[in-house]
């Protein structure tokens, strides 16, 4: 086997010079790691944001169709007992209110709360991955305010505000003119409330989806009209 022994450098300059080079390549080798690596968390980032802000769009979308339907739901609700409170304070007969709420209820009484489908596995994903930790601090924190929001609104958090069971009584009984009216008007009033709060807390959500897009998005032209729909509930 044959191997040669490097030679000693002559000199102190030359030590120096031989120093010199290898720090160098040190210090370039590391930069270009740490660039390579820099690059990939930037990509990594940018693909993230992407598909969450996409992700949030379509949740956007889904929220601002499940409260038009609501407010569709709510109107003929509140008509409705506007007009029994009218018929209250204009001394209609009882027999004729009952009447009337007897061809109401035969006519059909829509109920319910239209709720969205709020997506979150781009986010679970970007959260797995790491990818959500090379976003800009300012972009984490509007993109996780959003998904905070979106989980604290579903279903299950939603004020019920009507007795289900004397709900389901009021109708039947009015269906037959067997209901009494000042108590068919506060399951009505209490239906009435319960989309009312539906709406409230979509439109909180509907801020922080919004807020949580980019500045010139187009979806956020949209929201323009969200006080104006605060406002009539």
């Amino acid at each position: 086997m044959h191997f040669e022994v490097p030679s000693l450098p002559h000199s102190i300059k030359e030590f120096a010079a031989h120093y010199f080079m290898i720090v160098v390549s040190i210090l370039t080798a590391l930069g270009l790691e740490a660039t390579v690596e820099h690059l990939h968390h930037k990509h990594a980032a940018e693909a993230a944001q992407l598909a969450i802000e996409a992700e949030l769009r379509t949740n956007l979308e889904g929220l601002r169709d499940s409260d038009a339907s609501n407010m569709k739901r709510i109107q003929p609700l509140e008509a409705l007992c506007d007009q029994l409170v009218k018929d209250f304070d204009d001394g209609v007969p009882t027999a004729q209110i009952k009447q009337q709420m007897a061809e109401r209820v035969k006519a059909g009484i829509d109920f319910g709360v239209f709720f969205p489908t709020l997506r979150h596995e781009a986010w679970d994903v970007a959260v797995a991955n790491q990818s959500a930790s090379y976003l800009e601090p300012e972009t984490l924190r509007r993109l996780s305010v959003a998904y905070a929001s979106q989980r604290d609104i579903n279903p299950a958090n939603l004020t019920v505000l009507v007795n289900i069971p004397a709900y389901v009584n009021a109708l039947t009984d009015a269906r037959v003119g067997a209901s009494d009216p000042h108590e068919f008007l506060r399951s009505m009033r209490q239906a009435a409330l319960t989309i009312s709060g539906a709406h409230q807390r979509f439109i909180e959500l509907e801020r922080d989806l919004v807020q949580a897009l980019p500045a010139d998005d187009p979806t956020r032209a949209a929201t323009a009209n969200a006080p104006a729909r605060a406002a009539s509930a």
